[in-house]
């Protein structure tokens, strides 16, 4: 009995890389498997940043006490105040003038709008009381108008005088009736010539 097959079995077995060409075998190259590395996707670039305050000028150290809840006295400064920054400046400046005695009822809302663009805000309003609507349009702003609106659209009160530096309820009394509780209301911010930074704030009687 030959025991020779046995033996090329065994040795092409054993030899399948070593020895890849021998009688009665075929020899097959083993391929390592490649490692594949994934690598995840940079995550999306986050969105640009809501149009709210307060901002900071820059290398300068902001104060101010005004945000929402605070009363406006001959002492009251916006939020982020620095006599540097345009807008936050003004903002205190014409809330003293126009709303001393008030509570602010939002903080300081800003933004940088273009020419033709339009933004809505909304507030809570509540009967019994009468508003101030203060904006500031900072450099490069020439016209800046104020829009209040009911939550259906409907025009209550406006401001569309050609400058920078809107003001609702100043001319006209923004008185809402006693009982009507609380209430939103649409503040829409347009530029109508110009564009910059702009700021507004909304002031209600105590």
């Amino acid at each position: 009995m030959k025991k020779t097959p046995v033996l090329s079995l065994a040795l092409c077995a054993g030899s399948m890389l070593a020895l890849p060409f021998i009688e009665g075998c075929t020899a097959t190259a083993t391929v390592p498997t490649p490692t594949v590395t994934v690598t995840a996707a940079p995550p999306p670039p986050p969105p640009p940043p809501p149009m709210q305050g307060p901002a900071v000028v820059q290398g300068v150290v902001a104060t101010g006490t005004g945000g929402a809840g605070s009363m406006v006295t001959q002492m009251w400064t916006a939020t982020g105040y620095n006599a540097a920054d345009f807008v936050s400046n003004h903002m205190t400046l014409r809330a003293r003038q126009f709303a001393n005695g008030f509570i602010a009822v939002t903080d300081l809302v800003r933004g940088v709008m273009r020419h033709g663009e339009r933004r809505t805000v909304v507030a809570a309003v509540v009967g019994g009381h009468c508003y101030r609507i203060i904006g500031v349009g900072g450099s490069g702003v020439e016209d800046l108008d104020l829009y209040l609106r009911d939550m259906t659209g409907n025009v209550i009160d406006q401001d569309r005088a050609p400058d920078n530096f809107p003001v609702i309820g100043l001319d006209r009394q923004l008185c809402l009736p006693a009982g009507m509780g609380n209430q939103s209301a649409q503040l829409e911010i347009r530029m109508a010539r110009g564009e910059g930074e702009i700021g507004v704030q909304v002031f209600g009687s105590p």
